[in-house]
């Protein structure tokens, strides 16, 4: 999407209350919009998305709420090392060992949240990654990553002849255009009213003003952010909210 250009309620029903502009320069004319773009686009994009531009209040949220960086690293083996159902593996670093860090170097080790064995697979092992850390992981060639998680393996295990992974993927959250970051949470900064100020619409929903913008996703569901649960319930919120205005209002 390039841009919602929206305007208040309150007018004639039949004229556009927005219009939707796609990159490839497509419109699409809309009385109300289900804005469910994640917080991390919104904190990079949202001052040029919207015209005019989203009020203070809810830009605040958008700022200080948090976007946290999680990916995962899959390895496959042609046969496990492990015993199969107790494969997972709970790192413990020293704090020397958690000061020994280096951006994007061998210290990204440090933020391995856990090492898993995948249900339902005999030979599959997920590395889960959190923070600066999983940032870094994203441009690494697969040859680096694989060389790093089987020192850390090596090393955890006990046995300096473990083998190198026979095949390796990874998520790239943060990197994504579409996403840019894994999941929201509540920073230091941000209180759960913020959240609730990024799922409110636009202009309040109340009154002769219409909800033409509404917002959806798991950074605006309070209790459930973070969460597939809370993007799904968000997304049956603000339908439902539709559906009340054009029961209430007899249109």
């Amino acid at each position: 999407m390039e841009n919602v250009r929206w305007r208040g309620g309150g007018g004639q029903w039949g004229a556009p209350r927005a219009l939707v502009r796609t990159c490839d320069g497509e419109e699409f004319p809309a009385d109300h919009v289900i804005v469910t773009m994640s917080l991390g686009v919104l904190k990079k994009s949202a001052d040029v998305l919207f015209s005019p531009g989203l009020p203070a209040h809810k830009m605040e949220a958008i700022k200080l709420l948090g976007m946290g960086s999680v990916n995962k690293i899959f390895l496959e083996y042609r046969k496990p090392f492990w015993s199969v159902g107790r494969g997972s593996i709970v790192l413990a670093w020293s704090p020397d060992e958690l000061k020994q860090t280096s951006a994007c170097g061998s210290g990204w080790t440090r933020g391995i949240t856990s090492i898993d064995e995948v249900p339902g697979s005999r030979c599959l092992l997920c590395v889960s990654v959190a923070g600066e850390d999983a940032c870094c992981i994203e441009g690494m060639s697969d040859a680096a990553l694989a060389q790093s998680l089987t020192t850390v393996l090596r090393q955890f295990v006990g046995d300096p002849c473990l083998p190198f992974p026979n095949f390796i993927m990874r998520s790239r959250w943060t990197g994504d255009p579409f996403v840019r970051g894994a999941r929201s949470f509540l920073s230091l900064d941000s209180t759960v009213g913020q959240q609730c100020d990024l799922g409110a619409p636009l202009p309040d929903g109340c009154g002769t003003d219409d909800a033409v913008l509404l917002f959806a996703g798991e950074a605006t569901c309070p209790g459930y952010y973070g969460t597939v649960h809370g993007a799904r319930i968000s997304g049956l919120r603000e339908a439902e909210r539709i559906l009340a205005l054009h029961r209430n209002s007899g249109r």
